[in-house]
């Protein structure tokens, strides 16, 4: 599951007839209570269903009524719901951003294009769920992977989050942040090719975006809100438990570049292919990521390629997380800042005349003073 984000039902009670307050809270409302007759009015007893299968589907029920409210809380966002609006500053004072940017980010093989679909899965059960995958999968290393730049609505035909696909990483950290710089600075368009190795740049320069005849003009350029970090659990573990450190190395070099955080904020680590190892592994692998990168283990989500309710939390989790944290480092409007300034500016100078206004009384009372004094000391003189 997410870093300690996705939330999962207390187990249910191994014996079938048990009292309730072994029952976890959230099934408290599926307790059976007895009728209470006239003849039996002062009788507390209740009894709780004995039946596993009947314990079985409470636990369904609440499973996906959670669900669907995580689901409804993504759906529902815009851009500006979340803004905590702190130093008296309100949403319509921040330069909202059209769309929501999420970028993703990792090593060859990580796993970043799957995670697209499997994001995309997540609100399909509920729309289509026959729809085809939207991202295209590498199978092996015989493939390019990711070439052009994709925007992903999250979910499909959404104007409030979107998700941008990206290449792996070169074996290079110089290129990869010389990429990383231009993403983060300049930002990203739908359709952009993108590739870190020169030899590939070569293979694929003949290549037009999407299909397009006009390859040199790109879609609307969107500035990155937040990154995702995807990394392959299966290749951390060889590393951190094996002698090839080049793996961890690089992870560490480039999650560390500035260019990846927004404000303080460092990107969330997704951790992928987790299906293909133990729970114990996949444990192991968090708590190793949250030391090599100085990150909480909560900031570190475990995604694997199951199809089940505690995957479809952690994502949900990840997103909400992401967009939470896109949104307490939007920038302040230019206007509102120089009205604030402005009021400052205003208070301050106002505060300086009373100042003033104070040092001119003291010094007209000293002047009307020493004007008395001298007519006092001319009468004193005369006389």
């Amino acid at each position: 599951m997410g870093g300690g984000g996705a939330i999962t039902p207390t187990s249910a009670p191994s014996s079938p007839s048990c009292s309730l307050k072994s029952l976890s809270p959230e099934f408290a409302e599926y307790v059976a209570v007895s009728p209470v007759s006239d003849d039996d009015v002062e009788s507390d007893e209740c009894f709780v269903c004995d039946d596993d299968d009947t314990v079985g589907t409470f636990r369904y029920e609440y499973d996906n009524r959670q669900l669907r409210e995580a689901k409804e809380l993504i759906r529902r966002y815009k851009p500006g719901d979340w803004i905590e609006g702190a130093g008296g500053a309100k949403a319509e004072d921040y330069a909202l951003p059209e769309i929501t940017t999420l970028l993703l980010v990792g090593p060859r093989g990580a796993g970043k294009s799957t995670l697209v679909n499997r994001i995309t899965r997540v609100f399909d059960k509920d729309d289509d769920p026959f729809a085809p995958d939207r991202a295209q999968v590498s199978c092996n290393s015989k493939s390019s992977g990711t070439i052009v730049l994709r925007e992903y609505p999250v979910p499909r035909n959404s104007n409030a989050i979107c998700i941008y696909d990206t290449c792996g990483w070169s074996s290079n950290p110089v290129k990869n942040s010389m990429m990383l710089h231009q993403w983060m600075t300049k930002g990203i368009s739908h359709g952009e090719i993108a590739t870190w190795d020169i030899d590939e740049g070569k293979m694929i320069r003949d290549i037009k975006p999407l299909g397009r005849q006009y390859s040199f003009l790109h879609c609307r350029t969107r500035k990155v809100n937040f990154v995702i970090f995807v990394v392959d659990g299966v290749s951390v573990l060889e590393s951190i438990d094996g002698n090839k450190k080049g793996y961890t190395e690089i992870l560490h070099e480039t999650f560390m570049s500035p260019f990846l955080s927004i404000g303080d904020d460092k990107p969330v680590i997704v951790v992928t292919h987790g299906d293909r190892l133990s729970i114990q592994q996949r444990a192991h692998v968090q708590n190793a990521l949250a030391v090599l990168l100085g990150i909480p283990v909560q900031q570190i989500y475990d995604i694997p390629g199951y199809d089940n309710y505690q995957t479809d939390m952690a994502i949900l989790d990840m997103l909400r997380y992401c967009v939470q944290h896109a949104e307490q480092n939007l920038p302040l409007k230019l206007n509102y800042l120089l009205e604030v300034r402005g009021r400052e500016t205003l208070n301050n100078m106002a505060e300086q005349l009373m100042r003033l206004d104070a040092v001119i009384e003291a010094t007209i009372i000293f002047l009307c003073m020493v004007i008395l004094l001298f007519r006092f000391s001319d009468k004193f003189l005369q006389s």
